[in-house]
């Protein structure tokens, strides 16, 4: 479980250095989400959607409870913890 507070920026950054690892690539879907949120998607190399999870565009730290929900719906991916692993 996550127990420390990171910005939207640091997650992307994690998130893309792991993807590259697993040949996943990170994509923005434009004309989805509101306001400052973004969705983004994962998608391997024949372009086929393997996640999708959703951010804050603004600077401010993310949430306890939207970081728990990334890191347990990629975790069947990077693993259990993987946010905690990778510092």
């Amino acid at each position: 479980m996550v127990n420390r507070k990171m910005k939207p920026a640091q997650v992307l950054q994690l998130i893309r250095k792991l993807a590259r690892e697993q040949d996943l690539a990170l994509e923005e879907l434009s004309g989805r989400g509101k306001g400052s949120h973004r969705i983004y998607t994962l998608t391997d190399s024949n372009g086929a959607e393997v996640a999708r999870f959703g951010l804050t565009g603004h600077a401010r730290e993310i949430s306890w409870t939207v970081l728990r929900e990334i890191e347990g719906g990629l975790a069947d991916m990077f693993g259990e913890n993987w946010m905690e692993k990778r510092r």
